[in-house]
């Protein structure tokens, strides 16, 4: 009993991701709007992490992501958010992501490209057990967040596997209150007890 209050008090895995330090600035996209787990609530959300100076693995990722994500059938393309989230603050203003967004997806892509300061691209790394040694190649890795925020599905990125994602996407897109309830269509089976 005592866990939904300490559930409710918790910031979600989202949330955490997004501004993982209470210094944090607030993430803002390639064309300047404002991104925070409120505004991602209710959505399933991919998260991808990329650099201004991608190297060839990161590019073909981020294409990849595009392509899913406009591949994404109707219905659920409405609800799924895709991100793509800077890792070297040195080199990754919002100014260069928006030139790589534009220049390697085009400026009508769904990805929405996130700079980072240090302290909070440090501490997302440190989450993520990534070793310093291997920046500024970000992480491969591929989250996937369910519609409360929290933390549903963790991939490799190289290669991307695009059609088990958006059957994964698919599936999780029923459980409308997250993973820890039943999904839309079922019902929860009376005790006998």
């Amino acid at each position: 009993m005592a866990a939904a209050p300490e559930r409710a008090a918790r910031p979600s895995d989202l949330a955490g991701l997004l501004r993982p330090l209470a210094e944090s600035p607030l993430r803002v996209d390639q064309n300047g709007a404002r991104i925070t787990a409120e505004s991602l609530h209710d959505r399933l959300v991919v998260v991808a992490f990329v650099n201004g100076g991608c190297t060839i693995v990161c590019a073909v990722r981020t294409l990849e992501l595009d392509k899913l994500a406009r591949a994404l059938p109707e219905p659920l393309r409405e609800r799924v958010r895709f991100l793509a989230l800077g890792t070297d603050p040195a080199r990754d203003g919002a100014g260069r992501l928006r030139a790589m967004a534009d220049g390697l997806v085009g400026p009508t892509t769904p990805l929405r490209f996130l700079d980072s300061d240090a302290a909070s691209a440090a501490a997302i790394l440190a989450r993520l057990r990534y070793p310093a040694s291997l920046l500024p190649e970000p992480p491969p890795t591929v989250l996937v967040f369910d519609r409360r925020g929290e933390i549903a599905m963790t991939y490799g990125s190289d290669p991307l596997d695009a059609p088990r994602l958006i059957t994964d996407l698919t599936a999780l897109e029923t459980f409308e209150d997250g993973l820890g309830q039943p999904p839309r269509g079922t019902r929860q089976a009376a005790s006998t007890f």
